[in-house]
């Protein structure tokens, strides 16, 4: 692993499940949550492009849980995944466009449309040194909206990126 995302890990070692998921809830409020509203906490940060990028309280379940029983109830997150939560400093600096070997992707979701019709186009993020993507769906604002991160493996990330376009990459330095 590169010494600076390495750096960037919350150290879980020896917490319980419970102490793992409080610790990296205070770390994702603090890192992408900075103000109140009706509905929750909230925050903006901006991709490496300039565009903004809303994070809300309520997908810190998203993006650090999965089903238990992922064949008969995939959508259920009832499981906190410990390999998420260790990289939730990862999310800004990877969309930041701060990590060498970035890559960023339009996505196209056929299964879904926007109000006039048109096929909705996600953004995907992905270190493929780590196997690791960051999900941002567009919100009707002209924002996007952080959905989730996690570890995924190559063959998974070859099917997802079958049908998008690559359109930003960081080079990795030479130094």
């Amino acid at each position: 692993m590169d010494p600076a995302l390495a750096s960037l890990l919350l150290d879980l070692t020896g917490l319980s499940d419970t102490e793992a998921e409080e610790l990296t809830r205070q770390e994702y409020i603090r890192l992408y949550l900075d103000r109140k509203t009706h509905t929750g906490m909230v925050g903006e940060r901006q991709t490496h492009d300039g565009e903004p990028v809303m994070f809300y309280e309520d997908r810190f379940d998203h993006a650090f849980f999965t089903s238990a029983h992922r064949t008969s109830r995939p959508y259920n997150k009832d499981e906190f995944q410990k390999d998420r939560a260790t990289r939730v400093r990862w999310i800004g600096e990877i969309i930041k466009g701060n990590i060498d070997g970035t890559e960023c992707w339009w996505i196209p979701d056929p299964d879904r449309r926007d109000s006039s019709g048109g096929i909705i186009v996600k953004r995907l993020y992905i270190l493929r040194d780590e196997n690791y993507v960051i999900w941002l769906e567009p919100l009707k604002t002209r924002r996007w909206k952080f959905s989730s991160a996690y570890l995924a493996n190559k063959e998974y990330i070859r099917q997802i990126t079958k049908g998008g376009s690559l359109f930003w990459y960081k080079k990795i330095s030479r130094d």
